[in-house]
């Protein structure tokens, strides 16, 4: 959250309370700050104005939707379809090894037994991660 806001980076956060999920914590942590980190350094990176970060979490009936959302202009379509793969990077070779989106796809997919994928909205890149209640 310093690192947000040191960037001045609106950080808001949609949470239903009462939400619970059975997994591996630090794991599933891991996958979120990393999908976080990616969209700071979009922002940053493009120089956005009036950068933000929505991350949403929602209860449904057999599910929990989270989704972590930006106006960083999204994920080029060039990529998107490659954006999961094992040393796949949008960034330079000294600052991305580009294992970190692998890694929370494996986290979240086999790990957990859920699903992540990418879209892209009007205004920038929407991660959504459903996992089993």
């Amino acid at each position: 959250e310093s690192s947000l806001k040191y960037n001045n980076i609106k950080f808001e956060i949609d949470i239903d309370k009462d939400c619970e999920v059975l997994g591996y914590p630090r794991e599933f942590s891991q996958a979120i700050l990393n999908i976080l980190s990616n969209a700071k350094d979009v922002l940053i990176e493009r120089e956005i104005k009036n950068p933000y970060i929505k991350l949403s979490l929602k209860k449904g009936n057999k599910f929990a939707l989270i989704k972590i959302q930006d106006n960083g202009g999204g994920v080029s379509d060039k990529v998107k379809d490659r954006l999961f793969e094992p040393y796949f990077t949008t960034k330079h070779a000294k600052q991305g090894t580009g294992i970190g989106l692998y890694m929370s796809k494996i986290i979240i997919e086999v790990n957990m037994h859920g699903f992540i994928n990418v879209e892209n909205s009007e205004y920038g890149a929407i991660f959504t991660i459903k996992l089993a209640l």
